[in-house]
This record gives structure tokens, sequence and C-alpha cells, in this order.
């Protein structure tokens, strides 16, 4: 019996809704032994809720394994983690949150995986400058600043960054000067709602071609919103669990998901099943109970096959699983073969 607890927000009902559903597909395999038992918290946004669930947890007893989300929560919490020497699975996109931890681990996409596949693109297309227009977030300037703008200046490209806050919401004025700088390449980085504002004001000003525009993970979420001629021809990174629905255990997947919960599963479904199945398999090769450190070397051995591609993890703790560029046609997301 593995006590996990998980106190999530914003993103909390697909993590417990594909955790839920690993579980009970792990639980009714033949000769299954291990039985994960998991608490799931809201921590509603807010790093003291995060802060006061941790020391609930802790009253009732240790938990094996522990779930945080998103970064201002799990930020709260982290070095008391850290100090405890809990295995911590974060959801979080930062590039490096997990450099140099000992009990971090991430199933999730993240700007680690995600600058490199810009930095491809832009070899492929070769853009003489570029225009970057992201969200003023720790993570996304870290992202830009100190991979990806010195990647395109090590490549003599022209850069322009235009950076917005959380609340800004009429980009016309941040198009008007995109234009003014006549870019061959735009990177588009922001939540659903920034994204889907960013095209609908770039689009009329006939900033958008084939190709020549590439957004960030929640492109997928605006395309949800935006209509397929609005979408067309943009790119996007893109775990090839969205590129390639159908490939390897995805596909099946993907029906046994839609006829449990009647809808179509987002990657963070997969990934959390995906989390679900890691720490599971670190279970059965363990003499339970296990300590801590047992915990962290099993989970860091794990070597499995997962719904969204290879279940191994790096020296970082970090899932390096698959992402390339995906391009929109006809409003359905298609890898971009020519990548």
């Amino acid at each position: 019996n593995i006590p996990i607890t998980g106190p999530l927000a914003i993103w909390g009902t697909s993590i417990q809704e594909g955790g839920s559903m690993a579980l009970e597909e792990l639980a009714a395999r033949p000769g299954a032994s291990a039985v994960i038992k998991v608490d799931w918290q809201d921590n509603q946004g807010d790093p003291s809720t995060a802060v006061s669930l941790l020391q609930q947890q802790y009253m009732t007893g240790a938990p094996d394994v522990y779930v945080s989300g998103l970064k201002p929560q799990a930020m709260a919490i982290m070095d008391q983690l850290v100090e405890k020497g809990t295995p911590n699975f974060v959801w979080i996109f930062d590039l490096a949150i997990n450099q140099g931890s000992s009990n971090n681990f991430r199933t999730l996409v993240s700007y680690k995986l995600e600058a490199p596949v810009y930095l491809n693109y832009v070899d492929r297309v070769k853009p003489k400058r570029v225009a970057i227009v992201y969200i003023q977030l720790p993570h996304s300037a870290e992202e830009f600043d100190t991979v990806v703008v010195p990647g395109l200046e090590e490549r003599g490209i022209a850069v322009q960054q235009e950076i917005y806050d959380f609340g800004h919401k009429d980009f016309k004025d941040i198009a008007a000067k995109v234009k003014a700088f006549g870019p061959d390449l735009i990177i588009l980085n922001g939540f659903q709602g920034h994204l889907v504002g960013l095209v609908r004001a770039l689009r009329p000003l006939g900033l958008i071609g084939d190709g020549n525009v590439i957004g960030t993970y929640d492109m997928i979420d605006a395309a949800k919103v935006l209509a397929p001629d609005e979408v067309e021809g943009i790119r996007v990174v893109a775990p090839r669990f969205e590129t390639r629905p159908t490939e390897g255990k995805a596909g099946p997947w993907r029906e046994r998901f839609q006829a449990k919960y009647g809808k179509a599963p987002l990657y963070i479904h997969a990934y959390a099943y995906d989390m679900i199945t890691v720490i599971h398999d670190a279970a059965t090769r363990l003499t339970l109970p296990a300590t801590k450190e047992q915990w962290i070397n099993a989970i860091s051995a794990t070597d499995a096959e997962g719904i969204t591609g290879p279940l191994k993890f790096d020296e970082d703790g970090d899932l390096m699983t698959p992402v390339e560029v995906g391009v929109y046609r006809n409003g359905a997301l298609k890898p971009d073969t020519a990548d």
C-alpha cells in the first residue's frame, strides 16, 4: 500500500483523471501486487494553501511520493520536500527546475525540451530576422534569455523581443511593432487566451504565412478556440502524443479514455497517466516499505514504455519524452514532416 499525496491546481482535474485511470488499469492487471493510494488535494492556486496541505499530509503519516504544481504553489513547498527527502513529481514548465535536485522528478513536457526544437526549426527555415513575443514570467524569460536568444545571436540572426504582462488583452500594439520589424519568423509564447489574441492581431496584418509562425505548447489549447483558417500553417512545439495520436500505445489508450470519460484526452491526462505508471513500476522493483533513498533510486532507474513515449529519466530527473514541430492543416494538427 503506497500512499502518494498530490495537492494540485489548474491542471488538477486533468492530472487526477489521467492518474486515476492509471490506478484502475494497473490494479486490474493480472498478478498486480503494488496497490497505490493517492490522496488528491487541491491547493486552489494558493501557495499558503499548498504549505498547509503539506503540513497536514505529514501529520497523518509521511507519503512515499509527493506531487506538486503549479509553480508558485510547488515552489512554496519545494525546500521542505528537499529537506524531507521525499520524491517530488513537479508539474512545472521551467527549463531548469530540476537541475541540481536530488528528489525532483518531472513527467511533463517542459521548456527544457521546447527550446532546442525552436533552434532546430530556425536551422531549417534559416530566417534572418526573428521576432519573439512572450509573457513576462520568470520561466519564459529563462527560456528565451538563456537559450533561444543566445542561440539566435550565435547564428547571426537579428532578434526583436516583445514582452507583455499577464493581463495584456489587446495585442494590436504588439502586432504593429512586429510588423515594423519585418521578421522572417515569429515565435509566440503565452497561455491559451494570450495566443488566441496574438493570432487574431497578427493575421489581419498579413504576418502569418505558412511556416513563419511557431508557438509554444499552449498553441494546442489556443487552436481549440481559433477557427481552422486562423491556425492554418502555424507551427507548434508539440508532444508526439498530439501530433501522432494513433502511434504506439497512444491510439488504444485514447479510445479507452474516451470510453471512460466521454471526452478526448489532453496531453496532460497522458502525462499524468505515465506519472502513476512510473511510480507503480518503481514500486514493483522495491521491497516495501522502502526508504526515501530507495524510492528515489528506483524511480531514477525507470526504463519502460508509456503512453507519451519512453519512460526514462535524464540526469536531472526529467523524462525526455519526444516532442516535435507540428503544423495545422485544415484545423488538424499534423507532424511537420519537413522537420
